[in-house]
């Protein structure tokens, strides 16, 4: 079989399916079938040489002596229907995790826009380690924010019956060609790849906070800075005395992003939601000095008066920080998102008395 294939060199797991072609291809033999992904080994080089060198435990990692496969024995943990299904934490009794973790590693051509993208499970920025996951839909909205580095290729019916604590009995890298056969990382190969990536990375998000700087500085050069990092312009002045820690006061906002993401206050508690929706924009009861909104736009509030309208410049710092912002999912509506690291320019509202 092997042969007629024309896969050279390659022995197959005893029960998998042969792979559709050339590449780079991991087998994750479950307990509700076979799942095959073809791993992105060209775009994505350092996310997949940390999947398969943990899958064929030739890479270092805290949980498990040399040439132990990582991910045997696992189970899918977190399942969420319509959305993804995620595995990777290893039946391990020395670590839960690999003990380390890698810069996310983009590629604008991988995209989460249909079910079956394979990615890698994060807690903010360049937070990934071990857990990967397989959606379950269009997931678009994670784009930018999480790393694909894979897509199932065979099996998707299968990813669709998964349900939470379902076994991986095993995961086996098959390789079919020359290029997909030199894909063999090392933890020296490996750990040199995370160096590329992360001096790539950084050195765009320092470019990116200082394009977000300059376009300020162009904007609005009269905005005011405070010593706490967030910047402001008085758009209508208000009256009176400004407002007091613990007042309750009726506010409505807007807002949008350097990159042209819009959005506005909900008039139930004020979170964020598309621009425009049903109830956005509207104005809710807030209580000054709660930490309600972000620390930025709170901050603000405390130093306007009634009846002003002002523009508040947050610093991703102040605003939503490495976690971003993920407004709960509507039937039949794109998830509203705001993506780490992201600066908000806010047109706050004071109502008047």
């Amino acid at each position: 079989m092997v042969l007629a294939l024309g896969i050279v060199g390659v022995t197959l797991p005893a029960r998998a399916q042969a792979p559709p072609g050339e590449g780079l291809f991991g087998h994750l033999f479950t307990s509700k079938g076979e799942i095959v992904i073809r791993l992105a080994f060209v775009r994505t080089p350092m996310t997949v040489a940390n999947f398969v060198g943990l899958a064929e435990g030739t890479i270092a990692n805290d949980a498990f002596p040399p040439r132990t496969p990582f991910f045997d024995g696992t189970t899918f943990h977190r399942v969420v229907p319509g959305h993804v299904i995620q595995g990777g934490i290893p039946a391990s009794e020395r670590a839960r995790g690999s003990g380390r973790t890698i810069p996310n590693e983009i590629d604008r051509t991988l995209s989460h826009d249909h079910a079956g993208a394979v990615g890698m499970a994060n807690g903010g920025p360049h937070t990934a380690t071990n857990q990967f996951y397989v959606t379950l839909g269009d997931r678009s909205y994670l784009d930018g924010d999480y790393a694909v580095f894979g897509d199932v290729v065979l099996g998707l019916d299968v990813a669709m019956r998964i349900e939470r604590d379902d076994r991986i009995d095993s995961v086996r890298i098959v390789r079919v060609g020359d290029d997909a056969t030199a894909f063999r990382p090392t933890t020296e190969s490996f750990l040199a790849m995370v160096d590329r990536v992360g001096a790539r990375v950084t050195a765009a998000e320092q470019r990116h906070r200082a394009d977000d700087a300059a376009f300020v500085s162009r904007r609005w050069p009269e905005a005011v800075a405070t010593d706490s990092g967030w910047q402001y312009v008085i758009i209508e002045p208000g009256a009176g005395q400004p407002v007091g820690v613990g007042d309750t006061v009726l506010v409505s906002y807007t807002g949008r992003t350097v990159s042209g993401l819009q959005f506005a206050g909900t008039g139930n508690d004020g979170a964020p939601s598309w621009l425009p929706v049903a109830g956005a924009d509207l104005p809710f009861a807030y209580v000054v000095g709660s930490n309600a909104i972000t620390r930025g736009f709170d901050a603000a509030v405390t130093t306007m008066r009634h009846g002003e309208k002002r523009l508040v410049i947050v610093p991703a710092a102040l605003a939503y920080g490495t976690s971003g912002y993920y407004a709960p999912s509507r039937e039949g509506e794109r998830r509203f998102v705001i993506s780490p690291n992201t600066m908000l320019i806010y047109e706050i509202t004071l109502r008047p008395d």
